[in-house]
């Protein structure tokens, strides 16, 4: 039985907590034995939502805790403190910003001004997926634990985030002494036990021992799992064969979560999009550039290429052949029928008036239209509504469109996401979330026994997993 007194009683202490042991029930119960306000720092906009929910569903006030990124933590202080504002590299270039970023905050922390503004505001720390925290994020992590109680959890066999190839903590250096010293374990999957799944927990459990011991993965001998071996070859998206008519039956029926296992590109969980008719949402990187890039496009477009950029935008965004009945690159086609011309008339009518003045407004309700009026299926639903949110921003607060993309990331870092049933995203994107059911699409291709162990542990009630072989070997 978790000591929760005992762990929250220590200067350092470390839990060890798997995939659904009651990680964040064990830190809701670690605050009802604390005083002042707790620091709870995580690596995912998903996670900060995540806890959040847990903790006001344990009735925990407010006023109690703040959750954010380490990311978001450590850029408040850059940002406010950080004298050469003009050495700081762009947010988009997120393989210079984010390591001079929490590199510089471990500096500024120890600035007797920002030791006493943290001291006063925070009584004690509480750092989760220690296991995915790069070197620099520790020394981060050690520099705040000089000035408050810190209490760290994590699970080695979840560490998959790399943050730009940038070296992980080791849990056996000698900088973890204290906090091996104050050591503490989680023993029992929570999170199927109580959703009166004991039998997956018990099979994920014994999983989790074999992928501990890099030994091959027999789903055939693992009952509460779902198996189904299909080719991915084989999926059509029309219910025209076995493979197809089952995703659609688990689509319309359980809202599920899909788990694609590839991280690298979002074309491979577009082209699922497509397939299944635009009934499931894709989960876009918090970072994805995306977002950065057609922000800045805007930006610096002139009168002359911003109809262009539009019509550039919507290709990425909307369904291209539907895209390409109504535009050509550079503007609207000729339409004969007279109900083809009076839908399209709007969107002609804005681009005739970005011709002589460009606006944010207008080129947000042109967006707006190809969406609603024209009906034009969006598969990036996300990135559709932050370049749209943006936009409006810009033109009502007077500020780039950039400026403004920027800062609505950054609030979603601090703020999290919350994340539904239908839709489709990999291990990255989902660790530390939650769902009724999960689909694992191609299992075995996952080549890392920490991305497939994330996956099979993101199911609370029905485990589905899809493959063209039942014996996994992500080694």
């Amino acid at each position: 039985m978790f000591d929760v007194q005992n762990f929250v009683s220590k200067r350092k202490s470390l839990l060890i907590a798997p995939a659904g042991y009651g990680k964040t029930h064990s830190i809701s119960e670690s605050l009802k034995n604390t005083k002042g306000r707790q620091l709870i720092l995580t690596h995912t906009h998903a996670g900060v939502s995540s806890i959040k929910e847990k903790l006001k569903k344990a009735q925990i006030a407010n006023h109690n805790f703040n959750v954010e990124t380490i990311t978001s933590f450590a850029q408040k202080y850059v940002l406010s403190f950080y004298i050469n504002k003009d050495e700081i590299p762009d947010q988009e270039d997120s393989n210079a910003y984010y390591p001079f970023i929490i590199k510089e905050a471990a500096n500024i922390i120890k600035l007797k001004p920002i030791i006493e503004v943290i001291s006063s505001t925070y009584s004690g720390l509480f750092v989760d997926e220690y296991q995915d925290c790069t070197v620099e994020q520790h020394k981060l992590i050690l520099s705040l634990s000089n000035l408050l109680p810190t209490r760290i959890l994590g699970d080695h066999l979840q560490g998959i985030f790399d943050f730009n190839n940038g070296n992980l903590v080791d849990f056996n250096h000698k900088s973890m002494k204290e906090f091996n010293s104050n050591l503490f374990k989680l023993e029992t999957p929570w999170r199927w036990y109580n959703n009166s799944r004991k039998d997956l927990g018990d099979d994920l459990k014994a999983i989790r021992k074999k992928l501990l011991n890099k030994e091959n993965i027999d789903l055939r001998i693992y009952e509460s799992i779902e198996t189904h071996v299909f080719n991915e070859n084989e999926l059509s998206g029309f219910k025209a064969n076995k493979y197809s008519r089952f995703m659609w039956t688990v689509i319309s029926k359980d809202n599920p979560l899909l788990m694609h296992p590839d991280s690298t590109s979002i074309n491979p969980r577009l082209s699922m999009i497509r397939k299944f008719n635009n009934n499931f949402s894709l989960l876009e990187s918090i970072d994805n550039k995306d977002f950065y890039k057609f922000s800045k496009e805007i930006d610096n477009a002139n009168t002359d290429n911003i109809t262009s950029i539009i019509i550039k935008l919507s290709l990425s965004v909307f369904k291209k052949t539907e895209i390409r009945k109504w535009l050509t690159d550079n503007g609207v086609k000729a339409k004969r029928g007279e109900e083809e011309k009076t839908l399209i008339a709007p969107l002609k009518a804005n681009f005739e008036t970005l011709k002589s003045n460009k606006s944010f407004l207008i080129i947000s309700d042109s967006l707006e239209i190809i969406k609603n009026s024209l009906n034009i299926p969006c598969y990036r639903k996300e990135l559709l509504k932050s370049i749209i949110d943006a936009l409006l921003d810009a033109h009502f607060n007077d500020i780039t469109v950039y400026e403004s993309m920027v800062n609505r990331r950054n609030k979603t870092r601090r703020m999290g996401k919350k994340i539904y049933g239908n839709c489709i995203g990999t291990t990255l994107l989902t660790k530390g979330l939650e769902f009724d059911t999960v689909v694992i699409l191609n299992a075995h291709s996952f080549n890392c026994p920490k991305h497939l162990y994330v996956a099979l542990t993101r199911a609370s009630k029905r485990l589905i997993v899809i493959t063209t072989n039942p014996v996994l070997n992500p080694y």
